[in-house]
């Protein structure tokens, strides 16, 4: 059965990757419509990883937002982030969830890995998009590190409450 995860990586994360009960777990994700949050709250959940989210300085509510983050996606842009709490490089993992907008990273996702990227030891990313995640994962990696793990899920299956099994399996290549 195909969920929508990435067989080839999960199967090299399963030797470089165990989590023991003293490593510290990070997920950390931007979410415009709440979709991405309840994703990253329920992986967060099972890893008993600490969770942070990314929020604009800008709001991006209603329709003139809307079209703003699809224009910074496609355009690569680095919008302003407020400060974050948590520092990655204290992590020994980071798993890193994103919205997909026009088939791309959220702007708010890449304005923050290009900053804290590189200070990333260990990685895994997941994704929420309507039909595919397009290039996100390749524009994640280019601006932190090759993972170990990758999991998309479908906007319609986080509606529906199907996205559960997908994290389990997500989880479970992780541990």
């Amino acid at each position: 059965m195909n969920l929508g995860i990435r067989p080839k990586v999960l199967n090299i994360s399963r030797g470089l990757v165990s989590l023991r009960d003293n490593m510290r777990v990070l997920v950390i994700f931007y979410s415009r419509t709440g979709n991405t949050r309840r994703v990253a709250e329920a992986i967060a959940e099972r890893l008993k990883a600490d969770i942070e989210e990314i929020r604009d300085v800008k709001s991006r509510s209603g329709v003139l937002g809307f079209l703003r983050s699809g224009y910074e996606a496609l355009a690569g842009r680095l919008p302003k982030i407020q400060q974050v709490s948590r520092s990655p490089d204290e992590y020994d993992l980071v798993l890193i969830g994103s919205p997909v907008w026009v088939g791309r990273l959220s702007s708010p996702m890449r304005a923050y890995l290009a900053i804290y990227g590189r200070s990333i030891k260990q990685t895994a990313f997941f994704c929420i998009c309507k039909s595919d995640e397009g290039r996100v994962f390749k524009e994640m990696e280019a601006l932190s590190k090759k993972p170990i793990a990758t999991l998309c899920i479908r906007e319609k299956e986080v509606k529906s409450g199907e996205y559960i099994k997908k994290i389990e399996e997500f989880v479970k290549a992780l541990t």
